[in-house]
């Protein structure tokens, strides 16, 4: 506050409980000085130096009180200082505020636990947002975040690997509404490139080609841009941790989906962290030394014998 507000702190050497005690120990000291024997001063000044002592004590200690009082108003201030400039979390932050303020009158003690349980679950996700890890249960729901990151601007680039386990892989609606998203990504100029693991049904050994029961799938790929390699299952078996479904956009976020036998995703795990990204890169790297290009076994059957 400026020396030109109207109405500021005064200082305590101004205020009437100092002068006043101040005013009284001077003339009772004078007093003192004036009409005591030498041994009455000394005891007196011994004494008067002791209270100042342990006032200077006291006052040191509730000082220190107050200092962690305001740390803790500081810390309690933080969260909403932090957020404000984020208006679109700063709403969610007051309507949680609202909505806890409201709990805290709820008197019923069954609803308060189940409010416990439910709001420890709540925080342990925030906390995995923090930490840029977001997870999707069974639902189709990731797909929009996978189609918002594709179109996002600053991604030129796109690896995925596809592990087919049947021929109606990515066959549904929501799985056609993905692939169409692939298409105008490569359509725009991104680098799409895909890893596609197929079983032995699906690709006999020394076949030169996949079966017709997933070839147009992968051949719709190749006509739109999409840069393909095939990998056996049976040739990447002896290290199963690539044996996966999961794409990597650029250095910027990696997903992992896990799917069950009839290839549809049961859980689509979104991270943002560096360290995932690049275990992801490397999981690519290996997996490609098993990989063929697709159209290298294209050029053979279109050249002929």
């Amino acid at each position: 506050m400026s020396d030109t507000d109207p109405v500021r702190r005064r200082s305590v050497l101004l205020s009437f409980q100092f002068v006043g005690t101040a005013l009284a120990g001077s003339l009772a000291m004078a007093l003192v000085s004036a009409f005591a024997p030498p041994a009455t001063q000394v005891t007196v000044l011994e004494a008067l130096v002791s209270v100042l002592g342990g006032l200077f004590v006291s006052y040191m200690g509730q000082e220190d009180r107050r200092e962690r009082r305001r740390d803790e108003l500081v810390e309690r201030l933080a969260v909403p200082l932090a957020l404000a400039p984020e208006h679109d979390l700063y709403e969610q932050y007051l309507a949680m505020c609202r909505g806890l303020t409201e709990l805290a009158r709820q008197a019923d003690p069954v609803l308060r636990e189940i409010a416990a349980l439910k709001l420890a679950s709540l925080a342990g996700e925030i906390g995995a947002l923090a930490d840029g890890k977001v997870e999707f249960g069974a639902t189709e729901a990731w797909r929009t975040v996978y189609e918002r990151l594709l179109a996002s601007p600053g991604v030129k680039e796109y690896r995925s690997v596809a592990w087919v386990r049947g021929g109606d892989y990515w066959r549904d609606q929501p799985g056609r509404q993905s692939m169409r998203v692939n298409f105008e990504a490569a359509h725009r100029g991104v680098l799409v490139e895909r890893i596609v693991v197929l079983p032995d049904a699906l690709w006999p050994a020394r076949q030169p080609l996949p079966s017709d029961d997933i070839l147009p799938w992968i051949r719709e790929q190749h006509d739109h841009g999409i840069w393909l390699t095939l990998v056996r299952e049976s040739e990447a078996a002896a290290e199963p941790d690539l044996l996966a479904d999961f794409g990597i956009y650029v250095d910027r976020a990696v997903g992992v989906g896990e799917t069950d036998d009839r290839s549809r995703t049961v859980r689509f795990t979104l991270s943002f962290d560096p360290q995932a990204v690049r275990v992801a890169q490397e999981r690519w790297r290996r997996l490609s030394i098993y990989a063929t290009s697709f159209r290298s076994p294209l050029d053979r059957l279109t050249d002929g014998p």
